[in-house]
């Protein structure tokens, strides 16, 4: 649904349906967790602040975006132990643009 020119087949067929049933389009990567009946936990798409729109996190980078992943990890992946999730963050942390 969002690829662009010679890059447009690797559309998933089905996707663009499955991702707005999921909160999106909303830019790539967009990418959400699903409970064990494919209902939806938690997308990329982060709240808003001050009645402004949060927008999509994609790769998470900036600060703001790093913490709403970690929620989402919270709500998708409530097995992950802190030793686990902290790896994680550290990395997204330490990215350089």
């Amino acid at each position: 649904m969002l690829e662009q020119g010679a890059k447009k087949s690797l559309d998933t067929p089905g996707g663009d349906e499955l991702m707005k049933r999921l909160g999106g389009p909303a830019g790539l990567p967009f990418f959400a967790f699903l409970d064990g009946q494919g209902a939806l936990l938690v997308n990329s798409i982060r709240p808003g602040e001050n009645g402004k729109p949060g927008g999509n996190i994609g790769h998470p980078f900036e600060p703001v975006e790093v913490d709403w992943f970690l929620k989402m990890l919270r709500k998708g992946a409530p097995g992950m132990t802190p030793e686990e999730t902290a790896v994680l963050e550290k990395y997204l942390r330490a990215q350089k643009k």
